[in-house]
């Protein structure tokens, strides 16, 4: 079994699977909650997907420490030679403050 290919195909089916999960909690909250009375197969549902949701981070960060372990050597020799701070770089790091302004508005508009 080839190493490298096993942990790229699962993290990329474990990043989808938390792309989905994510989003339906998401919407199924702003729906479902607004309810008086909800019926006892959507909050199993709910707890379904929130418990796949959470199980899947997990096996995601396992697999990225893996995949790391996997490209150290990859990884040293690309951060010797682009050690300097290039457009992809910067636009790394607009996504992630990008990223962090929504989940905090996010955070702060439902605690209100």
């Amino acid at each position: 079994m080839n190493q490298k290919s096993f942990i790229s195909i699962s993290m990329f089916v474990f990043i989808i699977i938390l792309f989905t999960t994510g989003l339906i909690i998401e919407v199924a909250e702003a729906i479902v909650y607004e309810e008086a009375i909800i019926p006892p197969y959507i909050l199993f549902i709910m707890s379904f997907l929130t418990a796949m949701h959470v199980i899947s981070g997990i096996f995601f960060v396992l697999l990225s420490i893996f995949h790391i372990v996997k490209n150290w050597n990859v990884l040293k020799n690309h951060l010797k030679k682009n050690v300097k701070i290039n457009k992809e770089g910067i636009l790394v790091m607009v996504l992630v403050l990008t990223a962090a302004i929504l989940a905090y508005i996010t955070a702060y508009i439902k605690e209100s």
